[in-house]
């Protein structure tokens, strides 16, 4: 039987940017969006949330209702429905209008 080790609640976790990231930006990973929880210069390590709701900017032109699983464009720098070239960032948890410019998101 394989057996596991509990390290951490896995809330946050420890990344290194290639880039400066700023306080509260998002941090597109492989499979989802984290949120920084503080500044992390280029090459130093520090915590990036992995839960949580956060307001994101969102597309405009898009209406989004509450349960809508949402994505991240990096291209765009903002949240989407549209899965394609696009990293999984969540679910809303509030609904928004085709004109609003941000978005209520339960990410991870």
């Amino acid at each position: 039987m394989a057996t596991a080790k509990y390290i951490q609640r896995g809330e946050t976790i420890d990344y290194t940017p290639q880039n400066d990231t700023g306080y509260l930006e998002v941090v597109p990973l492989a499979s989802c969006i984290g949120v920084a929880t503080e500044a992390i210069e280029k090459g130093k390590t520090g915590a990036v949330s992995l839960v949580g709701v956060y307001e994101l900017p969102a597309a405009t032109g898009l209406a989004i209702d509450v349960g809508d699983a949402v994505y991240w464009s990096k291209s765009d720098s903002c949240i989407n429905k549209t899965a394609a070239s696009n990293t999984p960032a969540g679910i809303a948890v509030a609904a928004k209008a085709e004109a609003g410019t941000t978005v209520l998101v339960k990410i991870g």
